[in-house]
């Protein structure tokens, strides 16, 4: 009978404890709370000014508002950091246009992309880097915008913070020295570059588009590992896992599944967004979850 009592509270615990994941949904101004293993919307939690980038880490979610117009009042957007309950724990203020948001090593970093949504310049890119307490930033890293296209999306992987810019390129900041490492880009895969993901082995999992059409593309350690001067191609080293997949953004790599979502129905489409896992060991993708509106794209999965 013990051994009963005990299976059934460990089965109920475990349900609480039930894997989620937070999608931004820009569509309809929420963020939707998803149970994975059932791929069962829980909650949703709103109202946000659109919500674009969704990151999570230490029991906390966050979400950055790109707020694109280009009369928005300035700083124009913020990032609002929530406990699981949805409950607003603090603002971080600072930002301009913040595209994405990334936790890592204690540390919340926001893509102070500067432009709006007409591809103007208002300001000057940056990323921001904050604390576990506060509302402004601990520091403020300049971002060469001109150079390489205005930050955009965000991982945390190690001492890297890899940056996808607004120009389709992949950044490598190295954390310590607090400067540029590398710029690579895919010209032949992806253009541009949605989300990122790890694989767990020091790679990538990208998610972007070319000519259109949405695609799911792995990055391996090696091929990260490369230094040099100017923008280096890495076309042939990259492999494709998906094709055809109706415009991806966010994404992120649970085992041996990467879930990702959509931000509509199908390419070309003006239905609502899904969220999508892929198999990575036997290569299928399903769509788990259809999603309330279109333009669905931040995701964040609890560790």
């Amino acid at each position: 009978m013990r051994t009963l009592l005990l299976l059934v509270a460990l089965a109920i615990f475990g349900l609480g404890l039930a894997q989620r994941a937070y999608i931004g949904n820009a569509g309809n101004s929420t963020v939707v709370v998803v149970d994975l293993a059932q791929a069962k919307v829980l909650d949703a939690w709103g109202t946000f000014a659109q919500p674009w980038s969704v990151a999570y880490g230490e029991g906390k979610v966050y979400v950055a508002e790109y707020v694109g117009r280009p009369d928005a009042p300035q700083p124009a957007g913020r990032v609002v950091e929530l406990d699981r309950e949805g409950r607003v724990l603090r603002s971080l203020k600072g930002a301009q246009y913040p595209m994405g948001v990334a936790y890592g090593n204690g540390r919340v970093y926001v893509a102070s992309s500067a432009v709006d949504w007409t591809g103007a310049v208002r300001g000057k890119p940056e990323i921001l880097v904050y604390g576990p307490a506060g509302e402004e930033p601990l520091r403020r890293l300049p971002f060469p915008g001109e150079q390489i296209g205005y930050p955009q999306s965000l991982l945390v992987e190690g001492k890297t913070l890899y940056v996808a810019t607004t120009w389709g390129l992949l950044a490598a900041w190295d954390l310590e020295r607090e400067a540029l490492a590398a710029v690579f880009s895919l010209p032949s895969l992806l253009n541009p570059i949605r989300g990122l993901a790890g694989d767990g082995q020091g790679g990538l999992y990208l998610t972007g588009s070319k000519d259109g059409v949405g695609r799911v593309v792995h990055l391996p350690k090696a091929a990260l590992e490369a230094r040099g001067e100017g923008t280096l191609d890495l076309s042939r080293q990259a492999r494709l896992l998906l094709d055809n997949v109706p415009d991806p953004w966010g994404v992120a790599r649970v085992g041996k599944s990467l879930y990702f979502v959509t931000s509509t129905d199908r390419v070309g489409g003006s239905g609502p967004g899904g969220l999508w896992r892929l198999d990575l060991e036997g290569g299928k993708a399903e769509r788990v979850l259809l999603l309330p509106t279109r333009y669905t794209l931040g995701l964040a999965v609890e560790e």
